[in-house]
């Protein structure tokens, strides 16, 4: 399960961590605890919120009425505003960057750190690995080791001792609350050389959520259907949103297929966005209106079809497929898997549009040709 920011925070306090906490704005009544100047903050399970213009600082109470009623109107990726929080604005010299999470492929618990926090920090592994430190956590926390390991960034020992104390207790924490990932994206370094948690996000597996308690402030107003799920609906499609950071789209003749897809693309280190099942009896229609759905969210930029050919025709499929490409003059890398009844004419149709194909192999080999496209290989 996903939490929001502050109830992120919330828990991180729980573990002695120091945030700069928050306080839930409803209406139009100004909470006596705000101060101004404040920064206001969307909560919502989607990144970006920054750049989305869900973060604003604000200096009177007139601003922040307005402000406000401005980021209660933002959505993200489909996704719409639990609530609006203010936090006190802060003296902030530096940003890092610091968490957990779970390296499924290496079954380790990878603590992430970098100084250079306050950035996407998957664009900081991709284009600047030197200046992110991994460190294994999955037996606990090794404070001598972790002080080698930092080493290198040449911290001021005050500041490093700090930073290892706040590590420690982000570990503490991950196992204490079963959490999957538990990051601090800016832990912020004061003027005074103080370190306070600015953000954090907090996933926690939801096998044990029947252990954990209800760690939810805000209620989950959102978890309305999506505009991708209402369409989907019209269609007959099964349709579920899925990660609101990932940039694969995928389609699946069959729900076992459509999991064993989304699994397998994990696996090589991929990240889905969607789930889309588009059942039996399927049409050239059905598969035009299912790819219009991927195509036209803004989230995907590469496109998995993994079909079979049992009941359905995969002649028909790729027609469908290939109608709404032309159409909407897509230039998305797509890749398919597509086998059964009349695979060889819907093989034909993929391959005047372009698109990479595995034949004759397996799903794992369809997922890696997709992946080795992303890495523009």
């Amino acid at each position: 399960m996903d939490y929001l920011e502050i109830e992120g925070k919330a828990q991180l306090e729980r573990y002695g961590i120091r945030t700069n906490g928050g306080v839930i704005l409803e209406g139009d009544e100004i909470p006596p605890e705000v101060t101004f100047p404040c920064v206001l903050k969307g909560q919502i399970q989607a990144g970006h919120r920054g750049q989305h213009g869900a973060v604003k600082v604000v200096k009177t109470p007139e601003e922040l009425l307005k402000v406000k009623k401005d980021i209660e109107k933002i959505t993200i990726n489909g996704k719409h505003m639990e609530g609006i929080i203010s936090t006190g604005f802060l003296p902030i010299a530096e940003e890092y960057y610091l968490g957990l999470t779970l390296d499924v492929k290496n079954r380790a618990l990878v603590m992430l750190y970098t100084p250079f926090g306050g950035m996407d920090i998957e664009d900081l592994a991709a284009n600047s690995p030197e200046k992110l430190l991994r460190f294994d956590c999955t037996a606990g926390f090794d404070e001598k080791a972790f002080r080698e390991a930092v080493a290198k960034f040449e911290l001021p020992a005050e500041r490093l001792d700090k930073l290892v104390e706040i590590a420690e207790k982000l570990t503490d924490a991950c196992f204490g609350l079963d959490a999957t990932t538990i990051e601090i994206n800016p832990l912020a370094v004061l003027e005074d050389g103080e370190m306070v948690a600015i953000d954090c996000k907090l996933v926690i597996d939801d096998n044990s959520l029947y252990r954990q308690g209800d760690y939810t402030l805000l209620p989950r107003t959102s978890q309305k259907k999506s505009e991708q799920e209402l369409e989907a609906q019209k269609y007959d499609l099964t349709y579920v949103e899925l990660d609101p950071e990932g940039d694969i789209g995928t389609m699946a003749g069959g729900a076992g297929i459509g999991m064993a897809t989304m699994d397998t693309i994990k696996h090589y280190g991929g990240t889905v966005n969607n789930f889309l099942d588009l059942g039996g009896g399927v049409t050239a229609e059905k598969t035009y209106q299912a790819m219009k759905i991927l195509l036209q969210n803004e989230q995907t930029d590469y496109v998995f079809v993994n079909v079979f050919g049992g009941i359905n025709n995969c002649a028909d499929m790729a027609e469908g497929i290939s109608r709404a490409y032309t159409e909407l003059k897509s230039t998305k890398p797509v890749v398919v898997k597509s086998r059964g009844f009349n695979q060889e004419q819907g093989w034909a149709i993929y391959e005047k549009l372009g698109f990479e194909q595995t034949k004759y192999g397996t799903t794992d080999e369809a997922a890696m040709k997709l992946l080795k496209l992303k890495e523009g290989k």
